[in-house]
């Protein structure tokens, strides 16, 4: 005979439907939680705080606990989820605001805010998992996946983003959605660009772009210029990043060039001066001695 559960008293009500189901598989079985240890392979007080803790399992112990009941681990992972996602929403009651359903996005803050909760409903997975979850190598580095749930970045590509929704399990039937919330944050990214461009004069338009205090103001003019010309050319946003990227890789490696040019000159023209004052320097007078005092 099998020893009573103990009372749910959690406020998680994702973390309720979870424990509730986790019972209900075990009772099917008949078996208590000493039997239904040695199927699970791992000790019999852990299964039971499973089933009645007031904090969330870790997900292998779910798991075990539904193989060893032979019921759905789909089921198991989906409910692990829910209680995961609702412990990290409860825990940031009041700060933030709700992210928006990707149809209802429209511009990069709202991007970001459905991307971070994206990473909660996903069970807030490691940043190593998530990498390998990805694709292949370098598709979502995890110093770049810390960023985007962080709201330090966003995805540069459509590569990327696709990454990132395949990292948080995303199924491709709603991928659809998401590339077109991307794009229309983008387009409204790019209409900020433009407007800003056209309100401001061609110098200083765009600090992040080319800062004539760091480039100069030519320098800065000629890659304003440039992407204007890209603004209106580039239709897609991969092109558009790309091509910037590159105009301020070459603006950057000709401001250098131009620095280690003027710094040659400068030894050039400092070297003969420095002679100068090797061949007609005045020598100091040598210390005469000071006469004895015969007496």
């Amino acid at each position: 005979m099998c020893r009573p559960e103990k009372p749910l008293t959690t406020s998680n009500k994702a973390l309720r439907a979870l424990q509730e189901w986790l019972r209900q598989m075990r009772e099917r079985t008949g078996l208590g939680y000493r039997a239904l240890a040695v199927r699970a392979g791992c000790h019999a007080t852990t299964l039971q705080r499973a089933a009645s803790g007031e904090t969330v399992p870790r997900l292998q112990t779910v798991l075990n606990y539904a193989r060893a009941c032979d019921a759905s681990p789909d089921e198991a992972r989906l409910l692990w989820k829910r209680a995961r996602y609702e412990k990290t929403r409860l825990a940031r009651v009041g700060r933030g605001r709700p992210a928006p359903r990707p149809e209802f996005i429209r511009e990069f803050a709202e991007l970001g805010a459905a991307l971070v909760e994206l990473y909660e409903k996903a069970g807030s997975p490691p940043l190593r998992l998530m990498e390998q979850r990805a694709g292949g190598y370098g598709a979502l580095p995890r110093s770049t996946a810390y960023r985007i749930v962080n709201k330090q970045a966003k995805p540069h590509g459509i590569r990327q983003f696709r990454a990132y929704l395949r990292a948080c399990e995303v199924p491709e039937t709603e991928w659809p959605g998401w590339e077109a919330a991307w794009t229309r944050a983008w387009r409204h990214e790019k209409h900020e660009d433009s407007a800003a461009m056209g309100a401001s004069s061609v110098l200083g338009s765009d600090p992040g772009f080319a800062s004539p205090a760091v480039v100069g103001p030519v320098q800065a003019a000629r890659l304003e210029v440039e992407r204007r010309r890209l603004l209106k050319s580039e239709p897609e946003p991969d092109v558009y990043v790309q091509r910037v990227a590159e105009a301020r890789r070459r603006m950057t490696s000709r401001v250098e060039r131009v620095e280690i040019h003027r710094g040659r000159r400068r030894r050039r023209q400092a070297r003969p001066r420095l002679m100068q004052r090797r061949l007609f320097a005045v020598p100091d007078p040598e210390p005469t001695a000071s006469p004895r005092n015969h007496f």
